[in-house]
């Protein structure tokens, strides 16, 4: 399934207010919940995230972590898209999973795929600086942001350029204790219990 942000809040005001949070919230280096047709997303920047904020990413998700990244980014670190067949393209744009080549162990852990999504935010690096395939699985998002794909990777992507970041996002699906991704309910009361920032609106950048 595509994946398009629920029009959770019509009023602009609101709407205003819900990126305003979260563009805040990113300019800290701190996380934010978004909503969209597939259910809940926990995502913050690349360029600061910490040890800390991976393995409350992973402990809260079914533990694969995303880079959401532009393709032109992608292209020049040559990164190259997940082969698969027509009839099973789902649409959102995988990448090919990396490590970065230095800095890391197994590249599995918290410490180690922060390390790898810092480097893969860091404008100096190069080809060379990324082996494939890793632990940390990119998504290829339009260049030019929400604007040309209204998906929620881009969203996270564009807020995290307006918050001064490099435009790399780190996403994964938010599950509950059964595994279930979680929908807008319990993604808001998810972020009301973490005093997380929630974005939940239509509204491009």
């Amino acid at each position: 399934m595509t994946s398009t942000l629920i029009p959770f809040a019509t009023d602009a005001n609101w709407a205003d207010g819900f990126r305003a949070e979260v563009r805040e919230a990113f300019a800290a280096g701190l996380p934010g919940v978004f909503l969209d047709g597939d259910g809940a997303l926990l995502a913050f920047p690349a360029a600061t995230a910490t040890t800390a904020q991976l393995h409350f990413a992973i402990s809260h998700s079914s533990g694969i972590v995303h880079a959401a990244m532009p393709s032109s980014l992608l292209d020049t670190l040559r990164i190259p898209d997940q082969p698969v067949l027509a009839s099973e393209d789902s649409g959102t744009s995988f990448t090919v999973a990396v490590d970065a080549v230095s800095g890391i162990g197994t590249g599995i852990s918290a410490r180690d795929r922060a390390h790898t999504v810092r480097v893969l935010a860091d404008p100096t690096t190069g080809v060379d600086d990324l082996t494939r395939p890793g632990h940390v699985l990119p998504v290829r998002c339009a260049d030019g942001g929400f604007a040309e794909r209204a998906r929620s990777w881009e969203y996270a992507v564009d807020l995290t350029r307006a918050a001064g970041h490099p435009p790399v996002a780190v996403m994964c699906r938010l599950v509950d204790d059964a595994g279930e991704v979680l929908d807008g309910l319990s993604a808001s009361l998810f972020a009301l219990k973490h005093q997380l920032a929630l974005c939940a609106d239509v509204q491009a950048v």
